[in-house]
């Protein structure tokens, strides 16, 4: 009996121990199987991340400071929660600043999730390969193709570089972003960023700032916004009564001051908007997006309150600009007087004056439909970049991210069920010379400020003398020198700097680099070529010591042993006098800094032609440094004048008369930087400011304006 219990003890011990170890295999199971990790990208700006699911918990931080992530940013989810008010939030991993990985939580409505699955469709895929559509474009297409099959994607082979268009569309003021985003999306050209104060310029208004070429080139790019939210900015715009319903427009306007409202007695916001699109050609859903993306959804804005009385002592009342037409910052008043002052004009062709709201809808949307959709402005994309006729110039909106924010209201106007029933095209742009995979979003934040305030060698002259922008610098020490002093500055409090300190150098080259690394990681080397030389010759010549011993009639000759000519005759061949640098141009010479009489369009060659040197060289450099080999020749190149050895004779900054940006030409954004000085948005200083005052009396002010106007016109030319 005894045997029996013991056995019974021993077969209810392994019966617990396996029970256990199951648990165990089932729970170590669970958590390897419990979420299936998938790969998500931030669709969002300046989204912050938290320690827990919900904004009751704190923001995840870093270094001193709260973590956020911008459109573009790749995570994988690893999990998910739910709030407190039941709203679902990711938990996220990812990678941040140097590497870091982080995890932490986002709420899911700014994830986009890769969750797609897509069936081979060979005659979806025959159909891409005969659109021309590249192979980096299939992907995204694939993926909407396998949630909405009625769609049809158009490839437009655009006739245009697309470095062209990139360099175009980033030119100072032309696309711009909001002046609280990150340092890497607003540009550091000339005009955009103040080096010396670490601020970057405010455009229409104090609001804007000029977009950085990285995320002009990022929000460009076709095949970033390839998923069924953002593709709606490729969305043809035309009207078309069989898709577009007064019920759909009724759910774009909920949630605005337009839902469930009139705009004139008797007619609805959504009936309006109908009517207008029937009228302009233009699809309902674009004009009732457009609007709340001009004005907002409260409709507090003067634009569509019926009452305006700015700080200029005007008043304005019943006039409406629901588009913002002609509404923008000049001649001393903002934008929303302007547009109203717009609205106020007399032309029957778009129904204005806009006295009402309804013949500010309607009329707003005959303009948009003859002035952009019916020309081939035909999708909000092309909208913003405009490739019809003379390119760039007919632009509907300088935001950058104006076409991503409206593809978001686009695509809500229509029903899930009326996304997999309708046949919705889209006209999607194909560049040529498209970088391989799509261009990435900038991330980065920070000060972009690496440049340096003062480099100096102790007891040498820099060759040529230290620019901020220019990089590379020679400086020639004697042969007994074995290590020199290298001391800099940055502009920047925030940036570092290496390279700096005592540096040992050897006979013949050094080569020193200098790395100065903004708050942003951007880094700048300055590099300076330093040539030790070799013991002079002239100290050890035996002939020339012992010529005077093997002529003994010679050297008992007292007057001719202290002839001056005889002593110094060996040192002949080194005579100053005989290399002294010469030059002379035939250009103008403005207080003995500035060159002046410049035509528009002179090459460098010819421009160094016109300089009559002799032991001398002339070069030309641009702002940055690089020489100007080839191309023309611009405001604020800097002339520089070396001897045979290298040494800096003289400087000389070139003025071109209404080339006021610095490229070489007179076109409109010389006037449009005019117009800045004078409303104080930007100060033109140095060979710009010169360029500037074009009747060359009392600076500048209002004429230099109307100078530059009338040369554009073809009416004067601006005489150099």
């Amino acid at each position: 009996m005894l045997k029996n219990k013991r056995l019974m003890r021993i077969v209810a011990a392994v019966m617990v121990f396996a029970i256990t170890f199951s648990m165990l295999l089932i729970f170590e199971f669970s958590k390897t199987m419990a979420y299936t990790e998938k790969t998500g990208t931030v669709n969002g700006t300046n989204v912050n991340v938290r320690v827990g699911a919900g904004t009751s918990h704190s923001k995840l931080q870093y270094l001193g400071k709260n973590v956020q992530l911008n459109v573009g940013n790749t995570v994988k989810i690893i999990g998910e929660a739910n709030a407190t008010d039941g709203s679902l939030w990711y938990n996220i991993k990812f990678e941040y600043k140097s590497g870091a990985e982080l995890t932490g939580y986002m709420h899911s409505a700014y994830i986009d999730v890769d969750d797609y699955s897509y069936t081979e469709d060979s005659d979806f895929e025959t159909y891409l390969t005969k659109q021309g559509f590249p192979e980096s474009y299939k992907t995204g297409l694939r993926k909407i193709h396998s949630k909405y099959p009625n769609w049809v994607f158009v490839a437009d082979h655009v006739d245009y570089e697309w470095e062209t268009v990139v360099k175009n569309e980033s030119v100072v003021g032309r696309s711009l972003v909001g002046r609280n985003s990150i340092s890497s999306w607003k540009s550091l050209d000339y005009g955009s960023y103040n080096w010396e104060t670490g601020q970057w310029a405010t455009f229409d208004g104090s609001a804007w700032c000029a977009a950085s070429k990285e995320l002009v080139a990022y929000s460009m790019d076709p095949r970033n916004f390839l998923d069924e939210t953002y593709i709606f900015q490729f969305e043809l715009l035309s009207f078309n009564a069989n898709i577009h319903k007064v019920e759909n427009v009724e759910m774009l306007l909920k949630g605005s001051f337009m839902a469930n409202n009139e705009s004139i007695p008797g007619i609805s916001y959504a009936k309006t908007f109908m009517d207008a699109a029937a009228e302009a050609g233009v699809s309902p859903y674009h004009l009732a997006s457009r609007v709340i993306q001009e004005v907002g959804s409260k409709g507090t804005s003067g634009s569509v309150t019926g009452y305006y009385a700015p700080s200029t002592g005007n008043v304005y009342q019943s006039l409406f600009n629901f588009y913002n037409i002609g509404a923008y910052a000049s001649g001393g008043r903002g934008a929303v007087e302007n547009g109203l002052i717009y609205a106020s004009k007399t032309d029957a062709s778009n129904m204005r004056p806009w006295n009402t709201r309804y013949k500010a809808i309607v009329g707003g949307a005959i303009f948009i439909g003859k002035g952009y959709i019916n020309i081939g402005q035909d999708t909000i994309y092309y909208e913003k970049f405009d490739l019809v006729g003379t390119p760039y110039t007919h632009q509907y909106m300088t935001n950058i991210q104006a076409p991503k924010s409206e593809a978001l209201k686009m695509s809500k106007a229509y029903t899930d069920e009326m996304k997999k029933n309708i046949s919705l095209v889209f006209k999607i742009p194909v560049y040529k010379n498209m970088p391989e995979n799509a261009c990435p979003c900038p991330t980065g934040d920070g000060s972009p400020n690496n440049v340096l305030e003062s480099l100096v060698i102790n007891g040498y002259n820099l060759t040529p003398t230290f620019s901020k922008f220019t990089e590379n610098y020679d400086v020639i020490v004697p042969s007994d020198v074995s290590k020199i002093g290298v001391s800099a500055t940055a502009l920047d409090g925030g940036a570092t700097i290496s390279g700096t300190g005592t540096r040992e150098l050897k006979v013949g080259s050094n080569r020193i680099e200098i790395v100065v690394t903004a708050s942003n990681g951007n880094k700048r080397t300055y590099t300076i070529v330093v040539v030790r030389k070799t013991p002079e010759q002239s100290t050890t010549k035996p002939q020339e010591t012992t010529k005077p011993t093997t002529k003994p009639a010679e050297t008992t000759k007292p007057a001719e042993t202290t002839k001056p000519a005889e002593t110094t005759k060996p040192i002949e061949t080194t005579k100053p006098q005989v290399l002294a640098p010469t030059y002379s141009t035939t250009y103008n010479k403005i207080d003995d800094i500035y060159l002046t009489g410049i035509k528009v369009g002179t090459t460098a060659s010819d421009f160094k032609k016109s300089f009559s040197v002799s032991n001398c060289n002339v070069e030309v450099y641009k702002k940055d440094g690089t020489t100007v080999n080839s191309g023309k020749v611009a405001t604020g190149n800097k002339v520089i004048i070396k001897d045979t050895s290298g040494k800096v004779i003289k400087e000389y900054l070139c003025v071109i008369y209404g080339d006021i940006n610095g490229d070489g030409d007179i076109a409109i954004l010389d006037l449009v930087y005019v117009k800045r000085h004078l409303l104080s948005v930007i100060k033109l200083d140095g060979a710009f400011a010169k360029a500037a005052d074009v009747n060359k009396k009392n600076g500048i002010d209002i004429l230099d304006l109307v100078y530059v106007k009338r040369a554009l016109l073809g009416v004067i030319n601006i005489t150099q």
